[in-house]
């Protein structure tokens, strides 16, 4: 089923839209072939075909928005701009590309595959010349939010006091602090500030990263931070960067980040590319600042909170 209520959100965010624009005015040349991965409604292919006088294919992996994104683009005469159904990095789209553009960008970076997909398109066609985004970094920063403090008396209130039944949550509390720490909110951040630099937990090198997958430990030792904002940044030329950071442009990402526990010094903050989710592991004992391998059980999801702008 086409999406309608995911892609209205995008095609409203002119943040990204204005991004990806500059971005491909300044990388495709007149005579460039563009492949637009992961096309969707077909937006950015449209803005493509703008720049240069070769056909532009977006390649679009779900039918019902493939079909959509065809009609768009032929009720608008856009003759120039090819839809094709399927996976971008199998299907036949004539010529090699000498410009990838993909926004398979996920509300941190790589869960919407893009590590892989642009990988994958290396290796089919070398030639390519750019791939916008170029690169794309996660990154976490300690922060003391009053967000993030009133989301903690709410949750852990409701577990507060006798419920009906005699039933008592006291003892258990605690574990219902550390769930709260392993799931990562999507909300606005506005009343924050930072408790310390922000640190890059991974950096892809799209085409040429393969694996997505990392696990990486950060310490906030006796740092007064409430919480950790977790955001992306993506370089989409060498003049823009498209960033999920709060002090940016708000964006149909939104802002991310987990509350820290009682008690807690440190955060494993892990991806992992088969279960396309974040994990957060909090513990009170400060942990070595270094990478680690991913192991454990799954402990993060994602909690949407309505933004408040």
């Amino acid at each position: 089923m086409f999406e309608a209520h995911h892609h209205a959100r995008m095609l409203a965010d002119t943040t990204r839209l204005t991004a990806f624009h500059n971005a491909m005015a300044e990388v495709i040349a007149d005579r460039d072939r563009v492949l637009d991965a992961g096309t969707g409604t077909g937006i950015l292919a449209a803005m493509a075909s703008q720049l240069t006088t070769r056909t532009v294919v977006g390649v679009e992996y779900l039918e019902d928005t493939a079909s959509f994104a065809q009609q768009a683009l032929h009720a608008s005469h856009l003759d120039r701009v090819e839809v094709i159904q399927g996976n971008a990095a199998q299907v036949d789209i004539g010529p090699p590309p000498d410009v990838v553009v993909s926004e398979t960008i996920g509300a941190l970076g790589p869960e919407e595959n893009i590590v892989g997909l642009t990988h994958a398109l290396r290796q089919r066609y070398p030639d390519i010349r750019a791939f916008i985004p170029s690169r794309l970094r996660v990154l976490a920063e300690p922060i003391v939010s009053a967000e993030a403090d009133t989301l903690r008396a709410s949750i852990i209130g409701a577990f507060t006091g006798e419920r009906p039944g005699g039933l008592s949550f006291a003892a258990v509390v605690p574990q219902a602090e550390q769930a709260l720490g392993s799931q990562i909110i999507t909300a606005s951040l506005t009343d924050t500030t930072s408790s310390g630099p922000a640190r890059t937990l991974i950096e892809y090198d799209l085409g040429t990263t393969s694996e997505a997958d990392f696990s990486q430990t950060l310490s906030l030792g006796d740092s007064p931070a409430n919480a950790v904002h977790l955001y992306f940044e993506a370089p989409l030329s060498p003049a823009v960067t498209l960033s999920s950071h709060r002090a940016a442009a708000f964006t149909h990402w939104g802002h991310s980040y987990i509350v820290r526990p009682s008690n807690a010094s440190a955060v494993t903050i892990g991806y992992r590319h088969a279960e396309r989710r974040f994990t957060c592991r909090w513990n009170s004992t400060t942990a070595p600042d270094e990478p680690q391998a991913v192991s454990g059980p799954p402990a993060g999801r994602t909690i949407s909170v309505r933004p408040s702008r």
